[in-house]
């Protein structure tokens, strides 16, 4: 009789520990197929991670060069972008869009949340196709896609590297020279040709992607909303000391701002809203 009561008592034990198994055990069975996923994408990651290995950085950004070493004008020609719903079928349209940028000026493009602003900007600096118009170099129509060369780019959605990549030398002193320019050099270090952290503040990453923008040097800054995480000191060296600098030096320079205090540093200004273009 006491033997059969013990045997009860280990089959209710068994019973009530299966119990509490048998969710995480289903949890368990059922990320099997996603845990495989991820090691099957980890493996093609690291692949495509050590087949760029296998190319000099030079090359690659050379077959981009086709010699256009200075220009005058930039000019969208009714240019058109349109998404695609999940469907296929037509969504939110930008443009046609008609604008001349010429070198060495800055322009600002404001306008409302969801306008088409970042969306202009990635059609001129050649990440995004556009889907009708043309753009001209000059009196010469191209492929901004063939340009990208020319640009430096800071967008809002940015993804900042540790290592500075596409640069043929590297000048430790003046990249310490802009840490320390940028408030930045008690916190990241240049060592080893990397920067010993990307772990800051999102202003902080935005000045960090703004030393490797200005150590790229190239003839056209792409600066989206830039100031709108600086503090009121860097806010203002940012419109006040940095943008004039590069003028000086004969950039161009596109800005995505709503800093009206500001706007009279620009040489032009456009209002994008609802994807259509507004000269101010």
């Amino acid at each position: 009789m006491l033997s059969s009561y013990f045997q009860y008592i280990i089959i209710i034990k068994v019973l009530t520990m299966l119990i509490f198994m048998w969710t995480p055990t289903l949890s368990i069975l059922a990320a099997i197929p996603y845990i495989s996923g991820g090691q099957d994408a980890l493996k093609k990651l690291l692949s495509l991670t050590e087949s760029f290995g296998e190319y000099d950085e030079s090359q690659l950004i050379g077959f981009c060069n086709d010699g256009i070493d200075s220009f005058d004008t930039i000019y969208l020609d009714n240019l058109t972008y349109q998404y695609q719903s999940v469907n296929q079928t037509p969504a939110f349209t930008v443009g046609p869009l008609s604008l001349k940028i010429h070198s060495g000026e800055i322009l600002f493009v404001s306008g409302g949340n969801g306008g088409g602003k970042t969306t202009l900007l990635k059609l001129i600096s050649g990440l995004y196709q556009p889907s009708a118009g043309n753009i001209w170099i000059d009196k010469k129509k191209v492929n901004m896609t063939d340009h990208r060369y020319l640009f430096s780019a800071i967008f809002s959605d940015f993804y900042l590297f540790d290592k500075l990549y596409g640069l043929d030398t590297i000048d430790t002193q003046q990249v310490n020279a802009l840490l320390k320019l940028m408030g930045l050099d008690k916190k990241v270090k240049w060592e080893n040709d990397h920067f010993s952290t990307t772990d800051l503040s999102t202003g902080q990453r935005k000045r960090l992607a703004m030393i490797a923008s200005l150590l790229e040097n190239r003839q056209i800054y792409v600066f989206d909303e830039w100031a709108a995480d600086q503090d009121s000191t860097f806010r203002q060296y940012f419109y006040e000391s940095l943008l004039p600098s590069l003028k000086e030096q004969g950039k161009t320079i596109v800005v995505i701002t709503h800093d009206d205090a500001f706007f009279h540093i620009a040489d032009q200004r456009v209002r994008l809203n609802y994807g259509q273009l507004e000269n101010i």
